[in-house]
Order: structure tokens, then sequence, then C-alpha cells
């Protein structure tokens, strides 16, 4: 286990319009308000569609898992939760990885890893922390072959 300690500098109340790009909208947000160490607190809203990934078994894979083909379901989607973390890489850049849980119109649930694309229908509404003291990145994991999340203490 690896984890740091640290607090919440700053909490922000985000609404998106709709049609607005979810994924790109909360990159666009965070890099212009300087959230590079963060944590997603809360979202809902709803979608004019969704596509998401899951893991799939891929046996050429070090990790022997990685995200497949998206998942696509385009019909309006009820967006019941996401979570999720803003992290710094190595090079400045701020990065997301977003999970979410959606439910269609007859209440059938999915989730899985959010991406772009997702367009909002009539709202998101979502809650921000801005972390201090946490440096949160993430690096390449060589045994996995996938990112992962590394605290790190400031």
């Amino acid at each position: 286990m690896k984890f740091a300690k640290g607090s919440f500098k700053n909490i922000y109340a985000v609404r998106f319009e709709p049609g607005e790009d979810v994924m790109l909208g909360l990159q666009k947000f965070c890099e212009d308000n300087r959230i590079g160490h963060g944590v997603i607190i809360s979202a809902i809203g709803s979608l004019q569609g969704c596509s998401f990934f899951d893991p799939e078994e891929l046996a050429d894979k070090p990790g022997l898992y990685a995200y497949g083909d998206p998942i696509e379901l385009p019909c309006p989607i009820e967006l019941i939760s996401m979570g999720g973390i803003i992290c710094t890489e190595e090079d400045g850049a701020i990065s997301l990885h977003i999970h979410a849980s959606f439910a269609d119109e007859s209440g059938k649930e999915y989730g899985g890893h959010f991406k772009e694309g997702n367009r909002v229908l009539t709202t998101v509404e979502m809650v921000i922390g801005e972390m201090d003291h946490i440096n949160m990145s993430r690096r390449l994991e060589p045994n996995r072959g996938v990112k992962v999340f590394e605290p790190i203490q400031l």
C-alpha cells in the first residue's frame, strides 16, 4: 500500500451545460484553474448517450487486463455517480482518471472508465476537491503495463 496525507485546499461546484463534452470540459476547467491534484467528490446528471471502457482479458498484455473497445450506449442516460482523480503527470500535464455509473430508461445499470465524447443532455453537476500536500500522479507499472496511482507526500 502507498499513501500520502493531505487536506482539501479548495472545493469547486461546477455545472456543465447541454451539449458539453464532460471530459473535455473537466480537463479545461482543471487546466484553467490549475487544479493538478484533486478528486471528483460527486457528479450526477444526464447524458445524450455514453461511451465507456471496462477491462477485458488480453493474453499479450503483461498484466493480462486492459481496456478493450469502448461500450457505446447511444440512448439518453442518467449519470448516477462519478468519481475519480485529477493528477499531474511527470511532464506537467493534467490527467484525469474517471469512472462512472449510468442507468438507461429501463433502470438497467452500467459502469466503467469514463471517456471523451460523453455529452450533457440536461445538466451534469459536479463537486471537485483540490488537494493540498499530496502530489496526485500516475506512473507506468512495468509488471502490469498500465499506469497506476502514485500518491506522493509533499
